[in-house]
C-alpha cells in the first residue's frame, strides 16, 4: 500500500491509527482494482442458473466496481423467486444485476467508558463489522410474444437474462462480456495468439511483395479483345505459313533458325538472329563473375548463384513434438529423380540490333515456324522448346533484346540422380512467394550410419514429383546429430505462392524425426512411400521442420561484377545466365565510361560507339526486402563482339517437283539506308552465280521495304540456292533482311 501507520514501544495509540491502518489498506486496495484490474463493472463467480421451474439460483461471487476500486460479495448461494414475475400467457425477459451496498453487521456486546474518573463503564449491543455486499436486482421487460431484453438501472451490473414463459423459466443467457478475465486463462489465450503469430506473421510480412508482384503481373497481360484480335489475325497467318516447302513454286524463309540456311558454303559470311544479319568481327566469351567474393552487399551460394545480402528467417515453423517415427522402418526402395534447372534469360545489346518484325512469331504461338527453339550464344546452340512448355517475355527494342522465361524452374537442362533408401515426405503449401534457403529437421535420435538425401519437389496430383526435384542436398551420417538438423541448398530455391511443395526425405539409416499433430499450417500431410509409384499418408501428422528464407537487408542493391574486356574495343554484348526475375522486381547490368554508369537498355547503346576495350561492370537487384531477382554467375555466358561491316547468306538448295526458268525472289529488308547501305541477291544454280535481271522495290513503310529480284535463266533448272550479299558503310548503322520468298513460275 501507499502509505502505513508507524508503531513504536511506549507510544500512545489512538483510535484514527487504527483506522488509517484499515483505510489506507482498503484504499490501496481501491487502486489496484481501478489501475491494474478495470475501471469499470466486472464480476466473478455470481453464475446464474434455474433451480427449478420458478426459482433462480445465484452462486457466490465478487462485483469488482472499477469506478470506485472497491469489491462487493455475495458469500454463499442465494435463491431468488419468479413465480409473481410469470407472464400470464406470452414471454418476458428477466434483467438480472448486482449493485453493491454497504451494511454494518455482527452485532457484539461491548464495554463503553461512562465516567473517567471511576471508569465505570456501560454495555452496548454494536455492529462489529462493516461489509461490503452485492444486492442482487431482478428487472422485468415487457410481457410480449416477441419480448424485448430489458437493461439493469444505471449503476447496476448486467450478470444475466432470464426468458419467462407462463409455464416457468425457459432460458438463462449469462453476460460473459461482463465476467472479469482470469489472468491464467488471458496468459493462455495471449500464449495460443503469439504461437499463431510465431506462424503466421512471416507469410503476411511479405504481403507487399505479393501485392507488388501481382500488381505488376497484371500490368502486362493483355486484354481479351487484343487476345481475340491476335487469334484472328494468327489464323490468316497460319493459313499461309504452314503451305509445304517442297510445294513446287512456292518457298519461304523468316530467319528465325538455321533449318533453311547453308552455314558450309566456303564463303558464308552471316549471323542469323531473327533475320540476317552482318557477321561479328572480333568475339570473346567469358563467363560473369563476381568483382569480389566478400562484397558486403552480396550474398554468394556455394553453387555461385548471387543474391544481395540476407538474413535466413523462417517462415514455416512446426516445431510442437508429438511423436517420432524411424525413418527405414518403411520400404527400401531405389529411386530415380530428375532435378530441374532454373530458366535462362537472355540480354542482347548494341546499336546494330535492329528489331525484325518477324520476330513476334516467337509470341505467336506458331512453333514449327521459329522451329520450337529457344536461341542461346555460342555456336548456334538451342534448347528445343517442348510443347507443355509456355513461352515466355520476348521484347525486342532498337539495340536491345530480351528473352525471358516465365516458369523458374523448366525440363529443358536437367540432372537424374538415383538414391536408395526409405522415403518419408512432408507436402505443404507455400503461402507466400520468396527465395527459400534451407530447411531445417528434427531428429530425436541418429544412427552411426546411413547418409540422408533431402529433396525439394513439385507436386503432381498432390504426390511429390521425383521427375520435377528443384533443389537437393545430402548430409552425411558422421554430420548428423540429434536435435535441429539445418539443410543449406547449394543455391536458394524460389517459391511461389499458392503452389505446393514437397519435401522428401530418404535414407537407409535408423535415424528418428519428430512428428507433430495436425495439418493446419502446413496445408498438406506427411507420406511414407510404399513403392515406386505411390506414396501413403499419414493423417493428423506432419514433420517437424523449419523453412527458412531470404529477408533482404535493402530494396536495391548494387554488386560490382568482374569488367568485361575486348581487345579492339566493345560493340555488342550479349548475355546468358540461369536465374529468375519474379514480377514487381528488376534486374539490371550497368556499365561505366567516363566515370557513369550506363543502364544496358535501349537508350543507351550509342554510348559504345566509343569502342571501350575495357568495361566495368556492375548488376542492380531492384526488389522489397522480402523479395528480389536472383542470378545465377555459374555457367553464365558473356560473348563480346564488334560489328562487321559486310554479310554474305546462302540459302540451302530448292529442289523443284518441275524444272523452270523464271526464278522471282522477294526480300523484305528492313532499317536499310541507301546512303550507307547496299544489298543484292542473286541465285545459284550448277555452282555458279547467277545476277538478277530486273529488281523493283516496293516501300512498305518508313523502316521496310520488299526488293523483288526477277531470274530468267538460259534453261530450265530443278534446283538452286539463293545468295543475299549486304555490306554498310558504317559499323554503327545496321540493317537486316527479315524474310525472303521465293516462286518458281
Amino acid at each position: 500500500m501507499e502509505k502505513q501507520v508507524i508503531f513504536r514501544d511506549r507510544q500512545e495509540l489512538q483510535a484514527h491509527d487504527l483506522d488509517n491502518t484499515q483505510t489506507w489498506g482498503d484504499q490501496a486496495l481501491a487502486h489496484v482494482v481501478k489501475d491494474a484490474v478495470s475501471d469499470e463493472r466486472h464480476y466473478t463467480g455470481l453464475t446464474v442458473s434455474a433451480h427449478s421451474a420458478t426459482e433462480l439460483n445465484v452462486d457466490p461471487g465478487r462485483l469488482y466496481d472499477g469506478t470506485t476500486g472497491q469489491v462487493y460479495a455475495i458469500e454463499s448461494a442465494q435463491l431468488h423467486s419468479v413465480f409473481s414475475m410469470l407472464p400470464l400467457q406470452d414471454e418476458k425477459w428477466l434483467a438480472v444485476s448486482v449493485v453493491g451496498q454497504e451494511t454494518e453487521t455482527n452485532l457484539e456486546p461491548r464495554d463503553f467508558l461512562v465516567d473517567l474518573q471511576t471508569r465505570e463503564v456501560e454495555p452496548q449491543t454494536v455492529a462489529m463489522q462493516r461489509a461490503r455486499v452485492a444486492e442482487v436486482h431482478i428487472a422485468q421487460g415487457l410481457e410480449s410474444p416477441t419480448p424485448e431484453r430489458p437493461e439493469p438501472p444505471t449503476g447496476y451490473t448486467l450478470i444475466a437474462h432470464v426468458r419467462l414463459t407462463s409455464s416457468g423459466i425457459q432460458e438463462v443467457v449469462l453476460a460473459e462480456s461482463r465476467r472479469l478475465p482470469n489472468l491464467n486463462k488471458v496468459a493462455g489465450r495471449v500464449d495460443a495468439l503469439e504461437g499463431w503469430i510465431t506462424t503466421a506473421e512471416p507469410r503476411i510480412a511479405n504481403i507487399q511483395s505479393d501485392i507488388a508482384g501481382l500488381a505488376d503481373g497484371l500490368s502486362h497481360r493483355a486484354t481479351l479483345e487484343q487476345a481475340m484480335q491476335l487469334a484472328h489475325d494468327m489464323a490468316k497467318v497460319k493459313e499461309r505459313l504452314e503451305m509445304p516447302d517442297d510445294y513446287v513454286f512456292y518457298g519461304a524463309d523468316h530467319y528465325l533458325d538455321l533449318h533453311e540456311t547453308d552455314t558450309a558454303a566456303g564463303d558464308y559470311n552471316a549471323m542469323v538472329e531473327e533475320g540476317v544479319r552482318f557477321a561479328p568481327g572480333a568475339t570473346t566469351t567469358a563467363p560473369l563473375a563476381i568483382d569480389n567474393p566478400l562484397d558486403g552487399a552480396a550474398t554468394l551460394s556455394t553453387e555461385g548463384f548471387l543474391l544481395p545480402r540476407y538474413d535466413e528467417h523462417p517462415r514455416l515453423r512446426l516445431e510442437v513434438r508429438a511423436g517420432e517415427l524411424t525413418i527405414n522402418q518403411y520400404q527400401y526402395q531405389t529411386t530415380d529423380t530428375v532435378q530441374r534447372s532454373m530458366t535462362r534469360r537472355r540480354i542482347r545489346y548494341g546499336q546494330t540490333r535492329t528489331v525484325s518484325t518477324q520476330s513476334s512469331f516467337w509470341r505467336s504461338g506458331v512453333y514449327n515456324a521459329a522451329n520450337r527453339t529457344f536461341l542461346v550464344p555460342n555456336g548456334g546452340n538451342r534448347y528445343e522448346v517442348s510443347s507443355s512448355t509456355r513461352f515466355g517475355n520476348y521484347v525486342r527494342l532498337t539495340a536491345i533484346w530480351y528473352d525471358e522465361h516465365e516458369e523458374p524452374y523448366w525440363d529443358e537442362v536437367t540432372t537424374t540422380h538415383t538414391v536408395q533408401g526409405a522415403t518419408l515426405a512432408q507436402t505443404f503449401l507455400s503461402a507466400q512467394t520468396g527465395w527459400h534457403t534451407s530447411a531445417e529437421l528434427y531428429f530425436t535420435s541418429v544412427a552411426g550410419d546411413g547418409a540422408v538425401t533431402v529433396m525439394l519437389t513439385n507436386l503432381k496430383d498432390g504426390q511429390p514429383d521425383m521427375q520435377k526435384v528443384i533443389a537437393r542436398a545430402t548430409l552425411s551420417a558422421a554430420g548428423l546429430s540429434a536435435g535441429w538438423q539445418k539443410v543449406p541448398w547449394p543455391r536458394p530455391v524460389y517459391m511461389e505462392a499458392g503452389r505446393r511443395y514437397a519435401l522428401i526425405i530418404v535414407s537407409g539409416g535408423a535415424h528418428r524425426v519428430g512428428f507433430t499433430e495436425g495439418t493446419e499450417y502446413t496445408q498438406g500431410m506427411l507420406m511414407y512411400a510404399q513403392d515406386s509409384d505411390y506414396l501413403a499418408d499419414h493423417a493428423e501428422r506432419a514433420l517437424m521442420l523449419r523453412l527458412n528464407f531470404a529477408k533482404f537487408h535493402a530494396p536495391r542493391v548494387a554488386i560490382q561484377l568482374k569488367s568485361l574486356e575486348l581487345a579492339g574495343g566493345i560493340h555488342d554484348i550479349d548475355m546468358l545466365h540461369e536465374g529468375f526475375r519474379p514480377d514487381g522486381t528488376e534486374l539490371r547490368f550497368q556499365y561505366r565510361i567516363g566515370g557513369t554508369w550506363y543502364p544496358i537498355e535501349a537508350s543507351t547503346a550509342e554510348q559504345l560507339a566509343a569502342s571501350p576495350a575495357l568495361l566495368p561492370l556492375r548488376v542492380v537487384f531492384t526488389g522489397t526486402t522480402d523479395l528480389m531477382p536472383g542470378l545465377l554467375l555459374t555457367d553464365s555466358a558473356v560473348t563480346l563482339s564488334q560489328h562487321g561491316t559486310a554479310f554474305r547468306h546462302y540459302s540451302t538448295e530448292r529442289a523443284l517437283a518441275t524444272p523452270s526458268d523464271t526464278i522471282v525472289v522477294r526480300t523484305l529488308v528492313e532499317d536499310f539506308d541507301e546512303a550507307d547501305h547496299t544489298v543484292d541477291v542473286a541465285l545459284i544454280v550448277d555452282g555458279s552465280p547467277v545476277a538478277a535481271d530486273t529488281q523493283r522495290t516496293d516501300r512498305v513503310d518508313g523502316r521496310s521495304h520488299w526488293l523483288e529480284s526477277r531470274f530468267t535463266l538460259a534453261s530450265p533448272t530443278t534446283a538452286y540456292a539463293i545468295r543475299i550479299d549486304g555490306n554498310t558503310t558504317d559499323p554503327f548503322k545496321g540493317f537486316h533482311i527479315a524474310s525472303r520468298i521465293d516462286l518458281a513460275l
